[in-house]
């Protein structure tokens, strides 16, 4: 009867107990702590920590470390720019705007819950700073987060189509947990681009959170999509257990310019 092959005792290339600390730690991929290691042992035996106060103090340093790195590249995919916040937002400028409302869904509560946001009001009061500034939030909080400009997202559709690739072109705009569609109504599309609109909507329903900024009232989507049963079909799917911040007000972008003439 042949033998069986010998198991290796290890499959690590070295011999674990020739590892320094320091090198145990950039094996784990903990390089942060790695490079913290020196300072925060000099550090502990200052203050006479215990060992599992040092280790404590440096794991944290490492999550934080991990978590601004997550949260970096979150914000560079999700192609949100400029990057507002919510408290550079002017509540006192447009005529109205339910200021409490933006505030719970600064509570990104409604991305636990898989709901949705809807700015509505005119252009220049600030919808797109808000509906950022949220984006910004839940990259923060760890959150897979796109922005995508309506018009850009139906063309990208229609291209996926034409290429046969809608299938997948669907499923990378299903994915992220927040997706921020802008300026839904700026534009509007023929009977093939809300089709594929809706296939988006439909299948983040209940699924994952969405942000759309529009300068339309419901009643006015028919005319957007040609279609009145999809724009119906969209608005239930957006506001179903959803926030809805109406502004209204003149543009600020229009003062501005209006400000810059009189000069």
């Amino acid at each position: 009867m042949p033998s069986r092959p010998r198991s290796p005792t290890s499959v690590f290339p070295h011999d674990l107990s020739t590892l320094s600390l320091e090198d145990v730690l950039r094996a784990l991929g903990l390089e942060h702590a790695a490079s913290q290691l020196s300072a925060a042992l000099a550090k502990a035996i200052a203050r006479n920590d215990s060992p599992s106060s040092l280790l404590d103090n440096l794991m944290r340093e490492q999550l934080r470390d991990t978590t601004e790195a997550r949260a970096k590249t979150a914000l560079r995919r999700s192609a949100i720019f400029p990057l507002p916040t919510i408290d550079s937002y002017d509540f006192n400028y447009p005529k109205h705007i339910d200021r409490e409302l933006v505030m719970r869904a600064a509570s990104l509560d409604f991305i636990r819950e898989k709901s949705n946001v809807v700015f509505i009001g005119p252009s220049g009061v600030g919808k797109t700073h808000l509906a950022n500034a949220l984006g910004q939030l839940a990259c923060l909080r760890g959150y897979r987060v796109r922005f995508v400009v309506a018009a850009d997202l139906v063309n990208d559709l229609v291209v996926g189509q034409a290429k046969n690739t809608l299938h997948k072109r669907l499923s990378a705009w299903a994915a992220p947990e927040l997706l921020l569609i802008d300026e839904l109504g700026y534009l509007s599309f023929d009977a093939r681009g809300a089709d594929l609109l809706y296939q988006v909507f439909n299948k983040r329903y209940q699924r994952a959170s969405t942000i759309v900024t529009t300068n339309l009232p419901f009643k006015d989507w028919g005319k957007l999509f040609h279609n009145s049963a999809a724009a119906s079909a969209i608005a239930d799917r957006l506001v179903h257990k959803g926030l809805l911040v109406r502004i209204t007000g003149k543009s600020r972008r229009s003062d501005q310019e209006q400000e810059l003439d009189a000069a």
